[in-house]
């Protein structure tokens, strides 16, 4: 595993320079993914994106070019100036939020517009719940979270 890690380093510090953005990569094991902080100072901005995008497509970039040296059942998760730990942070408090507003009301609550892994969060979050379920319907970039009592 640590010479995975090395490579997948190596070849993520590669990228960074093609890009020619000066930044610090390091990459460590968390449960079932490889999470790859990236510290780029005066470019984390620029390479999280707005709503995320350019973070995600970086995301997807990276996982093409480190696919084959991933051990078998690990995801790629990137960290950049503490972005996707806010972002977890807000999408638990939502799912919190969303479950009393289902309980309060009796009516299911849907989320458009979240990225795959962000739905994941939610459903992550609100899996072992005794009192609503969650579902996601669509295709695609139409997908839609649904949180119902059960």
């Amino acid at each position: 595993m640590e010479e995975n890690i090395k490579i997948i380093t190596e070849k993520i510090e590669e990228l960074m320079d093609l890009m020619d953005i000066e930044a610090e990569v390091l990459v460590s094991e968390r449960d079932e993914a490889l999470v790859v902080g990236i510290d780029a100072k005066d470019n984390n901005a620029l390479l999280i994106g707005k709503h995320g995008n350019t973070l995600s497509a970086l995301e997807y970039v990276i996982y093409i070019l480190v696919a084959k040296d991933l051990p078998e059942g690990k995801r790629i998760l990137i960290e950049i100036g503490g972005y996707r730990e806010e972002r977890e942070a807000y999408l638990a408090d939502l799912a919190t939020r969303l479950k009393e507003e289902v309980l309060e009301t009796g009516v299911e609550k849907s989320v458009r517009g979240l990225k795959p892994w962000e739905r994941r969060h939610v459903h992550m979050a609100l899996a072992e719940d005794t009192e609503v379920m969650t579902e996601s319907t669509g295709d695609d970039r139409d997908r839609v979270l649904i949180i119902k009592k059960k």
